[in-house]
C-alpha cells in the first residue's frame, strides 16, 4: 500500500485538501498519514510559568488529539489513516517526514501562500518547491465539498518537452484507478512572444503554423498509445499562464496533473510560473517533479 502524507495545521482551511486526498487514496490504494507540527517562535518568554519544553509537549499532545478526530473522519470514508505530530519548523518536518515515511505523495492546502502582497516562502510553497514526490495542492478557491468528490476528468498540460511528459504516467495511472478520462493540452506561444522583433513578418505565421502542427502530431501520437484513457487533445496559441486557466474556465476538469520542469529554476513551467497560477485556481493540481530531480 502506498503512503500519502497530509500536513494539517489545525485550521479548517488546511483540511480543504481532504476530499480530494480521500478520493485519490480510496481509488489508488493509498494509506493516509496526517501530520501536524507544533512551532514555537524562537525567544518566546515563559508564559504563565510554563517553559518552552512544557509548551512543546502540551502543544504536540493537543495536535495529536486534533489529528485523532480528523483521522476518524478519514477512516469513516474507508481509508487507512495514521497520525503523527512533531515540533519544529513545519516545512522542515514535513520534508523530513517524506523520506522517513517513504511517502509516495503529499497532499496539502495552499491557503495563506499569498497572505501578504509580494510575500512568498510559506510552508506550502517550500514543500511544493522542495518535495521529491508529487504534491497534490488544493487552493483556497477550490470549494470542494466534504463528500461525493469524484475525479472523472483529468487535464494534463504539456509543453512539448520530455520533462513535462513525466507527469503523464502518473496521470494515466490515476485515471485508470478513478475510471476517469484524460485530456492533453499544449499551448504554443507565438515565436514573436519568445524572441521579440527581428524575424521577418511574412515568416512568422509559417513558423507558428509548423510549431502547432508538430504539437498536434505529438499529442495525437500520445493519444494513439493510450486510446482508452486519453479522449481529447487540444493545441492552443498564446501564453500558457493565460491560456491554461482560461481553458479550464471554459471546460472544467476535476484534476490537473502537471510537471514542474525544475523545482528551483525560474521558468514558466515551474512553481512560480504556470504551476503557481494553477495552484491558486479552483482546480486541484498535482505537481510532479521530473524524473531524476
Amino acid at each position: 500500500m502506498k503512503t500519502m502524507l497530509v500536513p494539517l495545521d489545525g485550521s479548517q482551511a488546511s483540511e480543504a485538501v481532504l476530499p480530494a486526498a480521500i478520493a485519490i487514496a480510496k481509488a489508488s490504494d493509498y494509506a493516509i498519514t496526517l501530520l501536524s507540527v507544533w512551532e514555537i517562535p524562537e525567544g518566546l518568554p515563559e508564559f504563565a510559568g510554563f517553559g518552552e519544553e512544557t509548551l512543546r509537549v502540551q502543544g504536540v499532545e493537543y495536535l495529536r488529539k486534533y489529528l485523532r478526530s480528523v483521522a476518524a473522519h478519514v477512516e469513516d470514508a474507508g481509508v487507512v489513516c495514521e497520525i503523527d505530530a512533531a515540533s519544529g519548523h513545519p516545512a522542515v518536518e514535513v520534508l523530513g517526514a517524506i523520506g522517513e515515511l517513504k511517502t509516495d505523495m503529499v497532499a496539502l492546502s495552499t491557503h495563506g501562500r499569498r497572505a501578504q502582497a509580494g510575500r512568498r516562502g510559506s510552508t506550502a510553497d517550500k514543500i511544493l518547491r522542495a518535495s521529491s514526490v508529487p504534491v497534490l495542492a488544493v487552493g483556497p478557491s477550490a470549494g470542494l465539498s466534504g463528500a461525493g468528490v469524484a475525479i472523472r476528468r483529468v487535464l494534463v498540460p504539456l509543453d512539448g518537452g520530455a520533462a513535462s511528459e513525466s507527469a503523464l504516467a502518473l496521470a494515466l495511472g490515476l485515471a485508470a484507478d478513478q475510471r476517469a478520462e484524460v485530456a492533453l493540452l499544449t499551448v504554443v506561444p507565438h515565436l514573436f512572444e519568445h524572441y521579440g522583433p527581428g524575424v521577418p513578418e511574412n515568416y512568422l505565421p509559417e513558423i507558428d503554423q509548423r510549431r502547432r502542427q508538430e504539437a498536434e502530431l505529438r499529442l495525437r501520437t500520445l493519444q494513439l498509445q493510450h486510446p482508452q484513457v486519453i479522449t481529447e487533445t487540444h493545441v492552443l496559441p498564446g501564453l500558457p499562464q493565460v491560456e491554461i486557466p482560461a481553458f479550464l474556465e471554459r471546460s472544467p476538469y476535476d484534476l490537473v496533473v502537471m510537471a514542474s520542469r525544475s523545482r528551483f529554476a525560474r521558468d514558466l513551467w515551474t512553481v512560480g510560473g504556470v504551476a503557481d497560477v494553477m495552484i491558486e485556481g479552483p482546480t486541484p493540481v498535482l505537481i510532479v517533479p521530473p524524473a531524476g530531480e
